[in-house]
């Protein structure tokens, strides 16, 4: 009898791979903390190159980047369960204007690499005020869809940061 077991997404695999390079590399680890830069972006080229990433297409190097970088920085050993957009509203649950205001203008984007850019300090500030571990591969396939499918993937972050009241 065969199980069905689910096989990892590539965004799911990417996260894992760069975990376990991390772990094991410091070298890697510290190029790809740095590739958030984009001066130095370059140095993760040879990491993304031998996962398949399309160097190029903007939006697909600019989005694996981003998760490589952020998944480095916060030193993770495996993906996290926590949407983005979620964690944003938990962090600022008690004040929610300035939250909002990032909602905003991650929502205002117009390309992947905006939304790349928008996310960078939003990582920071998630690691610096949460220990929430951020679901980096569900990110990954959101930004990777933000190229084709924009409203969608801002409907799905819109919808991730506002809860559902209960009505009952």
């Amino acid at each position: 009898m065969t199980e069905n077991i689910k096989k990892p997404s590539r965004s799911e695999r990417f996260v894992q791979y760069v975990c376990d390079l991390c772990r094991s590399d410091s070298a890697t680890s510290a190029a790809l903390r740095r590739s958030d830069r984009p001066s130095l972006e370059y140095q993760s080229w040879g990491i993304l190159i031998n996962f398949g990433v399309d160097l190029d297409k903007p939006w697909e190097r600019a989005a694996f980047t981003t998760i490589g970088a952020a998944v480095a920085q916060e030193g993770a050993e495996k993906n996290g369960t926590v949407a983005i957009m979620r964690a944003l509203a938990q962090v600022y649950e008690k004040n929610l204007p300035p939250a909002e205001r990032r909602l905003r203008r991650l929502l205002a984007c117009q390309s992947t690499q905006e939304c790349c850019q928008v996310l960078h300090p939003l990582f920071k500030l998630l690691r610096s005020k949460s220990s929430m571990s951020i679901d980096y591969a569900r990110l990954l396939d959101e930004l990777l869809r933000f190229h084709s499918n924009t409203e969608q993937v801002r409907i799905r972050w819109a919808t991730d940061f506002y809860p559902k009241e209960n009505k009952e």
